[in-house]
């Protein structure tokens, strides 16, 4: 090719590029830095006119793409002088997607730690792969004793117990696909199982178990079924749409843990709570419920005011025997009653 045949074709090539920007085309600034990565590997000895050219950017922009890839990547990217272009003076094997830093990795190894009361579970398993990418794509130059932060650290596993491990990870599977499902449930208060033909929604871990929350078309509402208590499950072919309406944080909202009151809007309790000595700091301490409100009492916190408004009962009744003496109901007095016949059934058993 001439002199003058390589001059026209470069000036097209210009053309093309700088039409192609003025069109607004446009190059995420990752995919810019790995295409630069491949080039440079390919040992083309490639520079910013090239690149720009070959990428269809300007060549400002490889500046600043090349000045990354040396500066926050720490990239062995030098320019050769006699070749006219970049190159890596050592062999890169992995490219440094992310810069973690020493308190990043901290936060990744107790995520890890985290993830205990999953263990064995499909959702693990798949967590688990994530976080090895992530560790992966560190510096070389960055270390931890983990051995030490073992013994500094740890998370007390209180989540799926060993016999709901499949259960688990088969929910999770319908809950993703939309498929239908069929089970034996075992009510707290039932005698024996019965069987349920559910859509799952949700799977959650609420007070350290984890339950399944499901659209029942029979009763025509969510309901939520302890995993514990769940057996003979059977995925059905059958496929739903799930509830545009449906967030399980209202679901539970009305409620102090894992009762549900949704579909009864109709009953509020506005409760009272008095509590002292440590009971009262633990509970100021601590989010127990979205609407809660803690009153100071006494200004050193030894006696605090706890309220909350809810729509049933039940869970706040077992809260409040929990704390013993230093908890006294103010009201509802409903709630007073039932805390009241819970004792006299405690005092009649001992």
């Amino acid at each position: 090719m001439s002199a003058a045949a390589r001059r026209g074709s470069a000036t097209r090539s210009k053309r093309s590029t700088e039409t192609a920007i003025r069109a607004g085309v446009s190059r995420p600034a990752m995919w810019r830095v790995m295409e630069i990565h491949k080039i440079i590997r390919s040992s083309r000895f490639p520079n910013c006119t090239t690149l720009a050219e070959e990428i269809e950017v300007t060549p400002k922009t490889i500046q600043r793409d090349i000045s990354f890839m040396r500066d926050q990547l720490g990239l062995p990217l030098e320019y050769h002088s006699i070749k006219h272009g970049y190159f890596y003076t050592q062999e890169v094997h992995e490219f440094p997607m992310l810069q973690l830093s020493r308190n990043d990795l901290v936060a990744l190894f107790l995520a890890r730690h985290a993830l205990e009361p999953l263990r064995g579970t499909r959702l693990e398993r798949m967590l688990s792969e994530s976080f090895q990418k992530i560790a992966g794509a560190c510096p070389g130059e960055v270390s931890i004793a983990w051995n030490e932060l073992d013994e500094a650290f740890s998370v007390k596993a209180a989540g799926v117990l060993a016999a709901d491990v499949t259960l688990f990870g088969d929910l999770l599977d319908t809950v993703r696909a939309c498929q239908e499902v069929s089970f034996d449930y075992h009510k707290l208060t039932g005698s024996k199982p019965e069987r349920r033909r559910v859509r799952p929604h949700h799977v959650g871990q609420i007070e350290h178990g984890w339950y399944l929350i499901a659209f029942d078309p029979e009763r025509g509402a969510m309901r939520t079924f302890a995993l514990q208590r769940i057996s003979n499950l059977e995925v059905s072919r059958t496929k739903f749409t799930r509830e545009t309406d449906f967030n399980s944080l209202d679901h539970f909202g009305g409620g102090f843990g894992v009762w549900s009151y949704a579909g009864d809007q109709k009953r509020k309790y506005e409760v009272h709570i008095h509590f002292e000595g440590y009971a009262a700091r633990v509970v100021a301490e601590r989010q127990w419920h979205p609407t809660q409100a803690i009153r100071k009492l006494k200004p050193d916190g030894s006696v605090i005011e706890f309220q909350a408004d809810l729509s049933g009962l039940e869970e706040i009744t077992r809260w409040v025997l929990s704390w013993g003496g230093k908890a006294k109901v103010l009201g509802p007095a409903e709630l007073k009653k039932r805390v009241a016949l819970e004792v006299e059934g405690m005092k009649a058993n001992f």
